[in-house]
């Protein structure tokens, strides 16, 4: 049996515990080495998720020769500078979405993979779910036709901390960085990247966006409204519509493990996709594959897709008056 890739995390805060958990779950994984700049912390998560390498210092991490693959799970302000880092220590990087704050940043990083010869994606777990692989399915033996529009939204309602990492511009704060790249994600998958871009949002008192509405325009015509917030709760359902039909992604659409079809014709169906674990163990499968391949990036969510989605939020954050 192969030897299990060694997983290396960056950063000890709660998605990366999440994500931990689903290391030490998925068939040829584990987590072997974690770094905090609180080496208490970074103690306390190794106990937990057996990590026999424990660092707090991220460069340590980066140049430990024993580890396979490093999850970035620091905040947004910091994906370039960590990603950077590994990416130049020959580390490959699967880097927590958003993969940084903006296009030329994640242009820096793409560059850095490519110089490299190593493995760089973004984690957009979504891109991996069941529920997404079976619409692109229907999508594509045209159970609904061709995409004409699609509606999503992402929205919550979180507890106002200025110098929290949803507020606090430093960090990247913002509802459009930090969840409204889940329904950005969604339609750049199904129709590309919007020939026309139209955005407003609401700025709170530290000129971070508490909630942006985005309608696209393509380039044959089809369209998409989509909707993220952090001070108001939303349906966070979507909707793809096609000419013949249309697919429904049940609440919280981004990690589905439903889904139901409705035809024009009157015919009805559901799926059901209940997780393995929690979810991440598919976006860690799909990595490992790439680094079973040698390659450095996924064909199935590649660098130009997160350049593109990096282009668009730029546009929006433009229009909307958001300054990092």
């Amino acid at each position: 049996m192969k030897k299990p890739y060694r997983w290396g995390i960056l950063g000890a805060g709660n998605i990366a515990a999440k994500f931990a958990s689903a290391v030490n779950y998925t068939e040829g994984s584990e987590v072997f080495a974690v770094a905090s700049r609180d080496g208490n912390k970074a103690k306390e998560f190794a106990e937990k998720y057996g990590a026999t390498h424990v660092y707090d210092e991220y460069s340590k991490l980066a140049e430990d020769t024993e580890v396979d693959i490093i999850y970035i799970a620091t905040p947004h302000a910091f994906h370039h500078e960590h990603a950077i880092l590994c990416l130049n220590n020959k580390k490959p990087v699967l880097c927590e979405k958003p993969m940084a704050l903006n296009y030329q940043q994640v242009h820096d990083m793409v560059n850095a993979a490519v110089t490299n010869q190593t493995f760089l994606m973004e984690g957009m777990w979504s891109r991996f779910m069941p529920s997404i692989n079976k619409a692109l399915e229907l999508i594509n033996e045209d159970m609904i036709g061709p995409v004409q529009f699609i509606r999503a939204d992402f929205g919550f309602q979180a507890p106002y901390n200025p110098q929290g990492r949803l507020f606090d511009l430093k960090l990247g704060g913002g509802s459009l960085l930090d969840v409204g790249i889940y329904p950005l994600f969604l339609t750049t998958l199904l129709l590309g990247e919007p020939s026309l871009i139209q955005s407003m949002a609401k700025l709170g008192t530290t000129g971070a966006d508490e909630y942006c509405s985005m309608q696209f325009k393509y380039a044959s015509g089809q369209m998409a409204n989509i909707f993220s917030g952090i001070t108001i709760k939303t349906s966070l359902t979507a909707e793809i519509v096609g000419s013949k039909g249309r697919i429904t992604l049940p609440a919280p659409f981004y990690k589905a493990t439903g889904m139901s079809v409705e035809l024009n014709n009157g015919d009805k169906n559901s799926f059901s996709f209940p997780y393995e674990h929690n979810g991440f163990e598919y976006e860690i499968r799909e990595v490992m594959l790439c680094l079973d391949k040698g390659a450095i990036k996924s064909d199935l969510l590649s660098h130009e897709t997160s350049l593109s989605m990096a282009r668009v939020m730029d546009t929006v954050r433009e229009q909307c008056g958001i300054v990092y």
